[in-house]
């Protein structure tokens, strides 16, 4: 990895365990040696590790790493947390305030995974976790009313409050979709940051890169690039040419 990347490096996954294909037909679990296998890569890379606070202050060290988990699982209590632990690993987990103690019932294919409740998400503030805001119910904000902007921002960071007791800071959009609106509502509310995918469009659409089940630590390493968002750009241009370089490079083996 030559050169400086210009800001560091945030990765989006979204939980850790072990699930089959038709279990999880997203590819959202990554199971728990990967996760470790990914994470302690980077650590023996020289990576700095950053907490949600060192990345918003604005100085981070070349080559530094933000790590972020989407939806907020129950097993990220029960198989990502140790591996955050035994790597000294911080990380930022954002949670839907309007669904503690819920299921994934916004995805038809795998309606029934436990995210967390409020005492699972005070257990990972307490286990030194930043847990921050993801929306009120996985709804995207995109052409989203005024009450469903209000009830996805301020409301769910309320929810957030109630359960932490410190309001939070930082927002993840939903399917990383956004638009002007969208941004315009995260910031009013008072959040300092707002995390997309790919899409970036200033501090309220900060880009991040996706981690699935399916990455080997060959795509991972290649992720880890300050070039792969510009590779992704290009290859998401030519019809087949991802799945083929996919194919050439290998997945990682699912059940």
């Amino acid at each position: 990895m030559n050169g400086r990347r210009s800001r560091p490096l945030v990765l989006m996954y979204h939980a850790v365990g072990e699930r089959s294909a038709p279990e999880d037909p997203f590819s959202l679990f990554v199971p728990q040696d990967r996760l470790y296998e990914q994470l302690s890569t980077l650590l023996a890379r020289g990576w700095t590790p950053l907490t949600l606070d060192t990345y918003l202050q604005g100085v981070p060290p070349p080559r530094s790493v933000l790590v972020t988990f989407d939806d907020g699982y129950q097993a990220m209590l029960e198989e990502g947390l140790p591996v955050l632990r035994e790597l000294q690993m911080p990380a930022t987990v954002f949670v839907l305030g309007g669904l503690l103690g819920g299921t994934s019932r916004w995805m038809p294919e795998m309606p029934d995974e436990p995210l967390l409740d409020a005492e699972g998400v005070r257990e990972l503030v307490r286990a030194g976790v930043d847990v921050e805001c993801h929306g009120w119910d996985h709804s995207t904000l995109v052409k989203a009313s005024p009450e469903a902007l209000a009830r996805n921002t301020t409301q769910a960071a309320r929810a957030l409050t109630d359960v932490t007791g410190r309001r939070p800071r930082a927002f993840a959009y939903p399917y990383g979709e956004h638009d002007a609106e969208a941004r315009r509502a995260v910031a009013e509310a008072g959040f300092e940051i707002a995390f997309s995918t790919y899409h970036a469009d200033g501090r309220y659409a900060t880009p991040r890169v996706a981690v699935s089940s399916t990455d080997t630590i060959v795509t991972f390493r290649l992720k880890s690039l300050p070039s792969y968002p510009a590779m992704r750009q290009v290859t998401g241009h030519v019809p087949k040419l991802r799945p083929a370089l996919h194919s050439l490079i290998g997945r990682a083996p699912r059940s």
